[in-house]
Order: structure tokens, then sequence, then C-alpha cells
């Protein structure tokens, strides 16, 4: 084997190559010497991956630089060293024993990075996912350079990655096809007697084997006339029985780390009628609001529709996150929040996007969640998932 197949799956070169001209255009755009950003982990850790092919992993943070005027060099502990024939585009790796939890050591990585500025002495430096960079590196960069100008540029690059090139939607739907294999395989899996976790056990196992490379599960299963909820592993030790009914999401990612979602409820016989009313709601909701996948349609107005929707039918509305765009993030803008009055999003649904959509429905007697993804082109949206949009009957 040779030390290229040790990768699952690589992204391409000529991928690579259109990422970092995009992000050379915006720093010539705000007169940028360099750009700085940081990921810790693959669910939500996309900027690093995006701008290298190699993701940050077990919440050890790694750190991109990249200078518009050469290679990458990047900050990361030498607890996780990366083979240099993994290094693509980038001129050095700078490394020190640092750990999160290590306090004190907060300050090798962040001399790391400053030793790195005072070398290139700039006067201007973007921010990619100041919400990601972590509080003590920021500190001691306004610390060490006062007289440099930090120009947050997020918004813009966020829309860089929003929109998916061909190579990058070939993933995405690998990862949808991933998920549908499962839908179709649940009922060989899920039988009577067996605890929540080992259900999430051999799901996840069986996502393994077809390629995922991170996952994340919430399961829940109540009786009939029970809300059941979604829980995490910590609180998955209950067996389910004859009769009952659950609910599971599946938030992996598939080969080359680029994330789909997908949910389903299940049911051993057929659903009880509160149960199937709910779902009938919950996937009406999602049609219309896929249906509004536009572009040019501002984000915040599709989860304005959602809840005056389901209100009107009498369901819960969501309070949070009904829908979001994906890629190396679970979570990508933009994101369909609930207004809040600290922070509302601004971007519009845009041709390329890669949407999921998920209606949760939940009171005293029922829970409901269906979760798909959505390709949008310019005409609307195309449904990547293929699953029906039907309560499983095990």
């Amino acid at each position: 084997m040779s030390v290229a197949e040790r990768i699952r799956r690589q992204i391409s070169d000529k991928e690579l190559q259109r990422r970092w001209q995009a992000t050379r255009e915006l720093l010539k755009k705000h007169n940028l010497d360099c750009a700085l950003t940081q990921g810790s982990n693959m669910f939500l850790g996309g900027y690093v991956r995006y701008l290298t092919d190699i993701p940050a992993e077990y919440n050890y943070r790694m750190t991109v630089l990249f200078p518009v005027d050469d290679e990458i060099t990047l900050v990361r502990t030498s607890a996780s060293p990366i083979p240099a024939w993994a290094l693509r585009g980038v001129k050095e790796v700078l490394y020190a024993p640092f750990a999160p939890t290590l306090n004190y050591t907060a300050e090798s990585e962040s001399g790391l990075v400053i030793d790195y500025l005072r070398r290139r002495n700039p006067k201007r430096v973007g921010w990619i996912g100041k919400a990601m960079l972590s509080a003590g590196l920021m500190l001691r960069l306004r610390q060490a350079f006062p007289q440099v100008e930090f120009v947050d540029i997020t918004d813009e690059f966020d829309m860089i990655k929003a929109l998916k090139s061909d190579e990058e939607m070939e993933l995405i739907r690998e990862t949808a096809r991933i998920q549908d294999a499962l839908w179709a395989a649940l009922p060989a899996i899920v039988k009577v007697g067996m605890t929540e976790y080992q259900i999430r056990a051999e799901v996840m196992q069986l996502l393994i084997n077809m390629g995922s490379e991170e996952q994340l599960l919430f399961i829940g299963t109540a009786e009939p006339g029970k809300a059941c909820g979604m829980s995490t592993f910590q609180y998955a030790n209950r067996r389910v029985k004859e009769g009952d009914y659950g609910v599971l999401l599946v938030e992996v990612n598939g080969p080359g780390g680029y994330y789909c979602e997908s949910a389903r409820n299940f049911c051993f016989g057929e659903p009880y009628k509160e149960l199937q009313d709910a779902w009938d709601v919950a996937v009406e909701g999602q049609q219309l609001t896929a249906d509004l996948l536009k572009p040019g349609t501002p984000a915040k107005e599709i989860v304005a529709k959602y809840n005056e929707f389901v209100a009107a039918k009498g369901y819960s509305q969501e309070g949070r996150l009904y829908g979001h765009s994906q890629g190396y993030d679970l979570i990508e803008r933009p994101a369909f929040m609930a207004y809040h009055k600290f922070g509302e999003e601004t971007m519009t649904i845009e041709a390329g996007m890669n949407i999921s959509l998920h209606p949760y429905l939940i009171d005293k007697v029922q829970t409901v969640y269906v979760n798909d993804n959505y390709y949008v082109t310019e005409k609307g949206a195309e449904k990547i998932h293929k699953t029906p949009p039907e309560i499983i009957i095990l």
C-alpha cells in the first residue's frame, strides 16, 4: 500500500486549488496580508479541513495561517503529528506540546502564531470563524500586535464555503446514500429487548463499515402515548418493548468528511393515531419549507414560515434551529435559526447549497423528527435523500 492509499478519501488537488484561489481573492479584496482560523474537531471544525483536507480532531486545536502570497502554515500539537505525505499546499507545520486542558500550554500555542506573524510583519489580518478561535489566542494576538488591524471576514468566507462544487456534491450524495442504506437495514437491526445504547452501537458499526468517518447519533424510545425525546449515549439505557416507538437521528459524515443528516421515526407495529397525525404535519412542513429553498430567499424567513405553519396546526414551534447548510461542518451557514435579539442570520439561500431541513414536533403524547437534505438549484430544491418520508415499521 502506498502512503496515498492510506487516506480514506482525498479531495482532489484541483478542488483545493479552487478553494485557495477563492480565499486569496477574498484577502486581496480586503487588502489583508494573512488569514487566521482554528478548528478542534470534525463535527464543527470545517474551516481547517476546507483549506487543508486535514481534519482537526479530538478537541486539539489546529490553527491555519493562510498568507496572501505564500503557502499555508499550520500550528498543531506535537501529540498528533501530520505525516509529511498528507500535506498539500502547506509550507510548514509548527509543533508544540499543548492541550486545552493544560491551561499553561496556551502560551506555547499562541507563541508559535505570534512568532509567525512577527516574521511576516502584517498590517491587516483576517479572522475566519471568530467564534471558533480560542480566547487565549485572540487576547495574546491583540496584546502582541496593537498596531495590526484584525478584520472579521467570516461572513464572506462562509458564503464561499457554502456554495458546493460538483466534486463536493458527489461526496455529499455518497453520504446520503450511506444514510439511506441504514434506513433500509433498520428493521433487521432493531429488536424487542435491545437497549437504546445497543441499537445505537449496531447502527454506528454499520455506518462505519459503509464508510462514515465520524458518527453522532441520537435515539429515543417510549411506549405509545408518551414523548420519547432524543437522548445522548449517557441516557440510552432504556430497553425497547413490543408496541414501542422511537426516533433515530443520524448525523454522520461520509467518505471525505462531508455531512448530511437524516432522521426517521420507527414503530413496532402500526403507529398510534397521535404519532401518525404529528408525522403527517412534520412531513407537510418539511415540504413547505423545501419549496422555499430558492436563490435569494432570506434564511430567516424559512424558519418563520415553518413556525407559522406548525403553530396553526397546534404543534410545537422551533425555538432553536429548524435547518441549515452542511458540508465539512455538521452545521454551516445559512442557518434557519429562530429569532434572537442578540444574533440573527443574514445570509440568503443560493444555488449550490446543501441544506438540511428537520421538523421536530414534541408534546406529552409523542415525539416526531423527520430530517432530509436538499440541493439548491437555480429553479429550486432537489431532495438528496431517497428514503420515503414514512414511519419505519419494524
